[in-house]
């Protein structure tokens, strides 16, 4: 005959763990527009320096834009400036700033007849083009 062993067994508590959360900071980012609508530049001229300075941030864009000679890196310097200062205004950090977007496009033309081509030469018709910028800056709202 086989004697069955029984042991008491106690009954364990539920011990509750509490996990300490730190504060947590949202950082929103926020999108501000900043255009100018009448560069006196022809738009192709403006584009072959906007493309390269996308993939950069803005604070090295305005560093390097110092050294690039020509007239559309020193339109281009301007333009960025504003829009750097108009974020700081609203309250954007200005370390996490970044390009969401470089879009040139063609503004206005001034067309004027050259009175020495007459009739030759597209009909002797001057045309001067001018640009649209428009930048669009993301970035985190200091708290």
């Amino acid at each position: 005959m086989a004697t069955k062993i029984t042991k008491k067994v106690t009954p364990v508590k539920k011990v509750e763990v509490v996990k300490e959360v730190a504060p947590v900071i949202k950082a929103e980012r926020v999108k501000l527009n900043f255009s100018h609508s009448n560069l006196k530049i022809s738009p192709r001229k403006l584009r072959l320096l906007a493309n390269d300075v996308k993939k950069l941030s803005p604070s090295d864009v305005v560093t390097k834009l110092k050294f690039v000679n020509s007239n559309a890196s020193r339109l281009l310097l301007t333009v960025l400036k504003n829009a750097i200062a108009n974020a700081t205004v609203k309250k954007l950090l200005a370390d996490s700033l970044k390009f969401e977007e470089i879009r040139v496009d063609e503004g206005s033309k001034i067309k004027r007849m050259d009175k020495s081509h007459g009739s030759r030469f597209a009909r002797g018709v001057i045309m001067k083009r001018h640009s649209r910028l428009l930048i669009v800056l993301s970035g985190t709202i200091q708290s």
